[in-house]
């Protein structure tokens, strides 16, 4: 029997398809580039059947090299809103997380008492925490395609089903969904909640652990993948909660940083005593929740300052060789990162980026390094929230995911977070996490505790703060920043009104 475990990391900017060794040793990765549509503002939209084109190239690409696999797991964005009719075929776009379109109606839905509904679910409302909101909306704007849906799932849900045949839904990714209180000690659909929403509850699949075999790879997907018809498939998880199983995040007070178009950390709790700043959801490991700070576009700032500022400025490391033409502080110029509403700290899906600051003698160089310093100034929020609600400040931090590689992104983060910043060995947690859960459902291992499950060393090097002068300048920028949002929200939903981006008056 072969011993090729096959990760697929299906992300909201690229797909990363990772076949390892069982014991977690790297043998062949492909990557294709995800194209995001935003055909209105707010929306963001995948193209579901392009989408599974480009994942099934890559299981194709790299099944070419290493052979036969024993199994296969699933790691994906979340949440992403699929709709399906009664053939199982998708109905429209997927909706992704970064999608603002049901902001409105998750107000006129949940009121204005915030906590109260956070006391219903262990969330607060938002279309990032409750997907459901995507689905009142296609009835009420789409009522012709809403009366066909027959399926709703998420991203691995969908990939899943095109892999298997089968159809379920898993509690990482149903944390998210509005439909249930993640506080409970075990998940369930919420009969109160599917009423609340107007969701029918044979719309929704079945909840499965994301570490049970959900089916065989059929003919079909064989034919497309080069994977053996019959490979065992395990549902998988959230591609976040797939890292942090990827990195032995098992302890209360554990914590970690993703580095992707989102930027998260995560912190692990054995209760879930959560916090209103943090998105909140059960783990893949009984008796845990995960706790996430994160911002919507901390990666994503630079593929847009690429693609749709400086193009001829082609990668990221480009990008921070500009960068450091400036100085500590970017010459007094502070970004706010908010290209996609966001997520934690502020809750704002109105809320707009923009650079402040800025004089003649500034140069792009300021500007580039002013969008790495805003993305941790945001961090620094979460961190700060955490140490304020349970008291916890770790001491070091390491990073996960395709931009925690950079080592002068990392010392901005040591400077401004005030502690060590370490970069991960190994990068691609999500696809060796999910890689793991297709190991447990094809019995490679025993179980989730099983102590033969390997897991991504830490950082062997990290990189210390800077000279007590540099925290100071970095303390001052800070305060800056974090005045600059409840300063500037009128005029960001202002300027959304006159955009089209919600309704004038609103």
């Amino acid at each position: 029997m072969t011993d090729v475990l096959l990760g697929i990391d299906a992300g909201t900017s690229s797909i990363k398809v990772c076949a390892f060794d069982g014991g977690g040793k790297l043998l062949a990765k492909a990557q294709r580039s995800v194209p995001v549509v935003t055909p209105l503002p707010l929306w963001a939209e995948i193209d579901l059947e392009r989408y599974w084109e480009l994942v099934a190239e890559a299981i194709q690409e790299v099944t070419g090299r290493v052979g036969p696999a024993a199994a296969i797991g699933l790691s994906t964005t979340c949440p992403t809103t699929v709709v399906l009719d009664a053939g199982q075929q998708p109905l429209r776009p997927g909706i992704v997380y970064l999608d603002g379109r049901a902001d409105e109606l998750v107000r006129e839905v949940t009121g204005t008492d915030a906590a109260a509904y956070q006391q219903r679910t262990g969330n607060r409302a938002s279309p990032s925490t409750c997907w459901a909101a995507n689905l009142l909306w296609l009835s009420r704007n789409e009522p012709e395609l809403w009366s066909r849906v027959r399926h709703v799932c998420m991203l691995n849900g969908y990939l899943g089903l095109r892999l298997t045949g089968s159809l379920a839904l898993d509690p990482t990714q149903a944390s998210y969904s509005g439909l249930m209180d993640v506080r409970a000690p075990q998940p369930g659909l919420s009969s109160e909640l599917l009423d609340l929403w107007q969701v029918p509850a044979e719309l929704v699949p079945p909840l499965r652990s994301g570490a049970e075999l959900l089916g065989g790879v059929t003919v079909a997907a064989s034919a497309r993948t080069g994977l053996a018809a019959g490979t065992p498939v395990a549902l998988g998880v959230a591609d976040t909660v797939a890292a942090a199983f990827a990195t032995g995040m098992r302890a209360s007070g554990d914590v970690f940083e993703s580095v992707g178009t989102s930027g998260v950390i995560t912190f692990c709790l054995d209760r879930p005593e959560f916090d209103a700043c943090f998105l909140n959801r059960y783990h893949i490991l009984p008796g845990r929740w995960l706790a996430h700070g994160a911002m919507s576009t901390l990666g994503g700032c630079f593929g847009w300052l690429q693609s749709k500022v400086w193009p001829e400025v082609r990668s990221l490391p480009e990008l921070e060789r500009m960068a450091q033409d400036s100085v500590p502080g970017a010459s007094g110029v502070v970004f706010l990162p908010y290209l996609a509403g966001e997520r934690s700290p502020i809750w704002d899906a109105e809320a707009s980026a923009a650079w402040i600051g800025l004089r003649l003698g500034h140069t792009r160089a300021d500007m580039v390094r002013a969008v790495f310093e805003g993305a941790a100034f945001g961090l620094r929020q979460i961190l700060e929230r955490a140490e304020a609600r349970w008291q916890w400040h770790p001491g070091k931090l390491v990073g996960v995911g395709g931009g925690a590689h950079s080592r002068f992104w990392a010392q901005i983060k040591a400077d401004i977070l005030q502690l060590e910043y370490g970069m991960a060995e190994f990068t691609d947690a999500s696809a060796l996490g999910a890689a793991l859960l297709g190991g447990i459902a094809c019995r490679r291992y025993e179980g989730l505790e099983d102590p033969a499950l390997p897991t991504i060393q830490v950082a062997s090097q990290y990189v210390k703060p800077g000279s007590p002068e540099r925290r100071a300048l970095y303390d001052r920028q800070f305060t800056v920043f974090a005045q600059m949002y409840p300063l500037l929200a009128p005029s960001m939903h202002a300027l959304g009104a006159a955009a089209g981006t919600r309704p004038a008056g609103s």
